[in-house]
């Protein structure tokens, strides 16, 4: 791809001369593959082409040669950092020798990095904290695409250092005694004005995130990196699941769909105290399925009906590994729901 191709002002290159796995082009495919992402298969390369990035390889030669360009330095560079991890996996041990050129920054903190403290923790029914953060970011996080961002907490006792970009461009995570935690969350509501935003923790005994909110005072430390993943899904109507770590995101996905939308949501909780009030179309069903009756979630799924008809339905499914496996093994080549129409996410491993 040269730059007349490319609808986007911020770009950036890259070449690597030494030599390359045979099954490299293959292996770049079939990770964009893993991750659903729209791969188009040249003569030299691979395209992909997102809503606010492109990027290109092309083995023309000796090695190979990248072109990223992106809406703005935010989605460029995180098109970038998703490059190299694609790299590491594929032929590790030569993203290191790859020297950038065009809009790249190379000092300071990444440009999807924003410090946050804690403004309030309270309980939101029997196993949910919600967390009100002040976040001079919250603007930038509103208006990217994507639901999510990862909440980055320093080890206890320990000043947080965050993570910041080499002479490369690249983000360099600290180490050792220094080495944070990373979880992802769903945005609640993100109040740009204010520059304030809150999510939702489920509440899971030994969990980092969970040790933390719970005694989280004002005025503590966080860092913030996003938004990132999670579109909203489209289509009139909706198949929707997934276990408690996905009702914050069902609940969000529900609240903001059309009045007209029509579907099925289908939550597994524990049991009937978990059980909650979730705004959502008239249109659109719940099932609670309660863990203490003996229920699961893949018993439900496996007996749905693809939803919509002349592709206009959308499946959406967020839960354990294993059954968010199952459900995508299942809906995309048993019942052949299309990649563009479905999303199916492992938010925890059991």
């Amino acid at each position: 791809m040269n730059e007349l191709s490319c609808r986007f002002s911020r770009t950036s290159v890259t070449r690597f001369n030494g030599p390359i796995a045979d099954g490299f082009l293959a292996g770049c495919v079939a990770h964009l593959q893993e991750f659903d992402l729209p791969v188009t298969v040249t003569h030299i390369g691979v395209m992909v082409e997102l809503p606010m990035a492109q990027t290109t390889v092309d083995c023309d030669g000796p090695g190979f040669c990248v072109t990223l360009c992106a809406r703005d330095d935010v989605a460029l560079h995180q098109a970038r950092e998703n490059l190299l991890y694609m790299i590491d996996r594929v032929q590790p041990g030569i993203s290191q020798h790859l020297r950038w050129s065009g809009d790249i920054a190379r000092t300071g903190a990444p440009p999807n990095f924003y410090g946050a403290e804690v403004v309030t923790v309270r309980q939101l029914g029997p196993r949910f904290l919600r967390v009100e953060l002040d976040c001079a970011g919250t603007a930038a996080l509103a208006a990217g695409p994507g639901m999510h961002f990862s909440l980055l907490l320093a080890p206890d006792g320990r000043a947080p250092v965050w993570p910041r970009i080499n002479g490369n461009g690249r983000t360099v995570w600290p180490a050792g005694d220094d080495c944070l935690h990373r979880a992802v969350y769903t945005f609640v509501d993100l109040d740009p004005v204010a520059g304030r935003f809150t999510f939702d923790v489920f509440e899971h005994d030994g969990g980092r995130t969970t040790d933390w909110a719970r005694t989280a005072r004002p005025g503590a430390a966080v860092g913030i990196m996003g938004p990132g993943g999670g579109d909203m899904p489209v289509g009139d109507d909706l198949l929707i699941a997934g276990d408690e770590t996905a009702l914050p995101a069902i609940s969000r996905i529900l609240g903001q769909s059309d009045p007209t939308r029509r579907g099925r949501a289908i939550i597994e909780v524990a049991d009937e105290t978990s059980v909650s009030l979730i705004p959502a179309p008239e249109g659109v069903s719940i099932t609670w399925v309660l863990r203490d009756r003996g229920e699961t979630l893949w018993d439900h799924l496996s007996d749905a009906d693809l939803p919509g008809a002349g592709g206009n339905g959308f499946v959406w499914v967020a839960a354990e590994r294993d059954v968010a496996r199952r459900a995508k093994s299942h809906f995309r080549e048993t019942l052949g729901q299309p990649a563009d129409r479905s999303y199916f996410s492992a938010y925890w491993i059991r």
